[in-house]
């Protein structure tokens, strides 16, 4: 009995034995399970880290690159502004010279015109000297042109003495058909140019045996005589 207590007893102690190698076992497997899950949420948790880490960066790097291609767009924005306005400048400049140019040529060529018409009327004033001083030279004392009597007092005196007999002794003229018209010669009667083809007429009609009629006449008339 007492060697059979014996056996139980150590029967007894190795399960005893048994067990706590059992429970020690399955404590230190479950440590290992829990130290494995530990260092499993570790990994994830260092992988999501890096994910995150990762993805910010990408994040970053695209609002980068986003930012720097706003600025290029800006920078090539400003610059083509500042070009349409250098060029519409340089266009502004080159127009205002344009006119300044066209401005200068017309007012040279309104220079040169008056130049030359007063240059034209200098030589036209002195042509009309040198030809008054023509007839001048070839007036006879008591002449007195058709020219002369714009002057309304010489051509009053004229038709004064036209009215008397020895102021007009020299013209064949009845006087029952010849007329003395008091009417002033004045330069309104028209240019030079008319006056002679007007004295060209009456002296063709002279020749032919006509007498005057006019003031204008009777000075021609005895232009013919005394030339």
């Amino acid at each position: 009995m007492a060697k059979k207590s014996g056996a139980a007893k150590k029967k007894s102690e190795a399960a005893k034995k048994a067990a706590a190698t059992r429970k020690k076992n399955a404590a230190a497997k479950a440590k290992a399970a829990a130290e494995a899950e530990a260092a499993a949420k570790k990994e994830a948790t260092k992988k999501k880290a890096a994910a995150t880490r990762k993805k910010n960066a990408a994040a970053k790097a695209k609002a980068a690159a986003e930012a720097e291609a706003a600025a290029k767009k800006k920078l090539a924005a400003a610059k083509r502004a500042a070009t349409i306005a250098a060029k519409k400048e340089a266009a502004a400049a080159a127009e205002k010279a344009a006119k300044k140019k066209a401005s200068a040529k017309k007012a040279a060529a309104t220079r040169a015109a008056k130049k030359k018409a007063a240059e034209a009327a200098t030589a036209a004033e002195a042509a009309a000297a040198a030809e008054a001083a023509a007839r001048d030279a070839k007036r006879r004392p008591g002449l007195v042109l058709a020219s002369d009597q714009v002057d309304s007092n010489l051509s009053d005196k004229l038709r004064s003495c036209s009215t008397h007999s020895t102021g007009a002794s020299h013209i064949d003229a009845k006087s029952d058909r010849s007329k003395v018209m008091k009417k002033a010669v004045k330069e309104s009667r028209g240019a030079k140019s008319t006056a002679d083809k007007r004295k060209k007429s009456f002296h063709k009609r002279w020749i032919e045996g006509a007498s005057p009629s006019t003031v204008e006449e009777y000075a021609w008339a005895r232009e013919f005589l005394n030339s």
